[in-house]
């Protein structure tokens, strides 16, 4: 291992040059840190976060830009009401907020290329620009403060207006997080960036087909899961091994898709097995031991069945991220059926719990097992080896956390 010192005695010998020093030892430091953290190929590896000093310093960032809110709010609360100085008072602490959250951007995200400090700048960056571009959207078209608004949203006309606004909330995030994705090449950018892409085109067709966008709000989240997964696969397939940044990429936009394909399917179903029009969690379990409604346990069991699906296909495309997005809805699930049998509040909690818990522990640690089994099946190569990338035996995972 290269330390500091050795770095400057070669600055010294004159092997390299004086200026170089630093920007080396941070490089060999950063890949160290690496280094000794990767684990075998194949798993899914968080990158985003090193030591403690990273979560201080994501506090840090964090309160900071709460800090920023605060303030804001502040002089809101003492602008003058009814000449729209709330508004430009909101415009202009944003502005400022997100310029600011941008250069720390450059200091931790690109210079020192520190991924959980990073995600909490990209967050309230992409919030402050995005309250921004709202804002000029309100001044633009005359639209009040969305906390003086209630009366207005529901005037005639104001209802669109107020919905356009949200869908231009929706953009300017996924444009600020591609914008910071391009600039500091943060994976979790990407994620974020696709995730509110999508919450534009549902709030665009709230807003100019509000009939259509209710009618087929399920198949519209599946749709819109369906192409954030595509998308993400298209990164998996490129680093199969899961060891680049195309992984990391991958990653957070699986975990943007699962819910909206849980979401997606999961009203498709309510509407075919409920049949009146509830959403799948909308059921009435009464009190602790009261049978539910007749609907409730085949939603229930529907739901278990999707998330089985959702763990095939997780295992085939080795990506935990779906799974992790369904086990909100799986213990849901698992509580509603066990409430059919009568158990008490204390029990039914423990069960659900218990068996939602041991399920996650089965599937971990069958994980690989049971990916090997399925692709015996599967005989992946060519592409198909990269979309569903081949699980090492016992012996070759031993050997890469060895090495």
């Amino acid at each position: 291992m290269v330390e500091r010192g050795d770095l400057e005695a070669a600055a010294d010998a004159g092997v390299i040059a004086r200026e170089q020093v630093a920007p080396l030892a941070a490089f060999l430091a950063t890949r160290n840190a690496a280094t000794a953290i990767a684990g075998p190929a194949g798993e899914e590896e968080l990158r985003f976060i090193r030591n403690f000093h990273d979560v201080f310093l994501a506090m840090g960032i964090t309160i900071l830009a709460v800090g920023f809110a605060v303030g804001i709010a502040t002089l809101i609360d003492k602008s003058e009401r009814g000449d729209g100085g709330e508004v430009w008072t909101l415009l202009i602490g944003s502005i400022v907020s997100a310029a600011l959250l941008w250069g720390l951007g450059e200091v931790f995200s690109r210079k020192r290329r520190l991924f959980l400090p990073s995600i909490a700048i990209v967050i309230g960056f992409a919030v402050y620009a995005a309250a921004a571009a709202a804002c000029v959207y309100g001044l633009a078209v005359g639209l009040a403060m969305p906390v003086h608004s209630a009366d207005a949203v529901h005037a005639e006309g104001e209802g669109v207006r107020f919905a356009a606004a949200v869908m231009v909330f929706a953009a300017a995030v996924s444009l600020a997080a591609l914008g910071f994705y391009l600039r500091f090449r943060l994976p979790f950018a990407l994620g974020l960036a696709g995730g509110a892409a999508a919450g534009f085109v549902a709030a665009s067709l709230h807003a100019f087909a509000p009939v259509l966008a209710v009618q087929a709000q399920a198949g519209i989240s599946l749709l819109l899961g369906a192409a954030l997964f595509a998308a993400a696969i298209a990164y998996d397939v490129r680093d199969p091994g899961r060891r680049t940044r195309y992984s990391d990429n991958g990653f957070w936009l699986h975990f943007a898709a699962a819910p909206l394909i849980l979401g997606g399917v999961l009203g498709t179903l309510a509407q075919a097995i409920g049949g009146d029009g509830r959403s799948w969690m909308d059921v009435n379990t009464g009190e602790s031991g009261a049978a539910p409604d007749g609907g409730a346990v085949p939603r229930a069991v529907a739901t278990l069945a999707v998330v089985a699906a959702l763990g095939f296909v997780s295992l085939l495309i080795n990506r935990r991220a779906l799974i992790v997005s369904a086990l909100l809805t799986t213990g849901v699930a698992i509580g509603v059926i066990m409430n059919a049998t009568g158990l008490g509040e204390g029990a039914l909690i423990a069960a659900t719990l218990v068996t939602l818990g041991g399920f996650v522990l089965v599937l971990g640690a069958g994980w690989h097992g049971a990916r090997r089994a399925l692709l015996r099946q599967v005989r992946p190569d060519g592409v198909w080896a990269r979309v569903f990338p081949p699980e090492a035996d016992d012996e070759g995972v031993r050997e890469a956390a060895r090495g």
